[in-house]
């Protein structure tokens, strides 16, 4: 029992860890893609806000998971 609860926490910092990475990597492209937009190019642009669901799926799947892991019932 104890065990299955560190795997679920284990996983819900993965997805957290991913979180982290997600909005670091998007926030780039936007930035890159903001100053290539004055140039009128905007495929950057495009695959930085195409990150922004990326974003909000894997903090609520970390999130799920690890409140899952301590308000299951004993």
């Amino acid at each position: 029992l104890i065990i299955m609860k560190i795997e679920k926490i284990i996983k819900g910092a993965i997805w957290f860890s991913l979180f982290i990475l997600t909005i670091g990597i998007c926030s780039i492209f936007l930035y890159i893609g903001f100053n290539n937009y004055r140039k009128g190019n905007i495929t950057v642009l495009v695959i930085g806000f195409s990150l922004l669901p990326l974003i909000f799926f894997c903090a609520f799947k970390g999130l799920k998971l690890i409140i899952s892991a301590i308000f299951d019932s004993l």
